[in-house]
């Protein structure tokens, strides 16, 4: 072959890798923003429930369908401990507001007495049917705790 058509060829080879490299999606920061995470005890007609409240703003220009949590709740004795559920999230949040949500939990797996809490996204559905999913690190989570420090 000639120069020519080896620079051409390079450049094209070049060029394609650049658009394949640049199209690829990469996980974005958390979708979502936390403002209020608390896990109160609701007592009704002698029965005892406990609760996850969270408040949480949809960061992205899309609407959110429907977006997953795991929870982590601290024990007493400062263990961790991972409830087996999740937590589904499907009023729909659109781009920039504040949207709150309320799950009921079982009380044979939550120690009304522990030290704390962490919730983290572990997946999103958009409304134009992309999704955001966690690369299992939990970073997009939001923590209190209670006990000694």
């Amino acid at each position: 072959m000639n120069r020519v058509a080896n620079s051409f060829i390079v450049f094209l080879l070049a060029a394609c890798a650049f658009a394949s490299c640049s199209a690829q999606t990469y996980p974005a920061t958390c979708p979502v923003s936390y403002s209020r995470l608390e896990m109160p005890v609701r007592h009704r007609s002698g029965a005892s429930t406990p609760m996850v409240q969270l408040s949480f703003t949809n960061e992205t220009k899309k609407k959110i369908d429907r977006a997953k949590f795991g929870l982590i709740i601290v024990e007493p004795d400062g263990s961790q401990d991972t409830y087996g559920k999740a937590l589904t999230f499907s009023a729909g949040a659109d781009p920039g507001k504040v949207v709150s949500a309320e799950w009921a939990l079982e009380l044979d797996k939550v120690n009304i007495e522990h030290l704390g809490e962490t919730v983290y996204l572990t997946s999103v559905e958009f409304g134009d049917g992309t999704t955001w999913k966690d690369d299992g690190n939990q970073r997009c989570r939001d923590e209190i705790y209670y006990g000694p420090k």
